[in-house]
């Protein structure tokens, strides 16, 4: 991923699967893990998770955006990211 470039939904989910990686100690995550309600994370891990893809991508998560399913998975959290980008 370049910073002159638009990342790419697989460049996006490598870059949120190290951080959820470091974030939970499971270096193995699955992209369709359940992060959230499989206990992986916890509350205070989704706020991390929020603050981290929206410094480390330049977005703007929303109200709107606070939904499990765009923050228990890699593959959820890529494709906010991916549709933010986009914006």
């Amino acid at each position: 991923m370049t910073a002159q470039s638009t990342p790419t939904n697989e460049e996006i989910a490598a870059v949120v699967r190290e951080f959820i990686a470091r974030l939970s100690g499971h270096p193995d995550i699955e992209d369709d893990w359940p992060l959230i309600s499989g206990g992986v994370l916890d509350s205070i891990a989704a706020v991390q998770m929020v603050d981290f893809v929206e410094r480390t991508f330049h977005v703007e998560v929303t109200d709107e955006d606070l939904e499990l399913l765009n923050f228990d998975s890699v593959r959820g959290l890529a494709a906010l990211v991916t549709r933010r980008v986009a914006v």
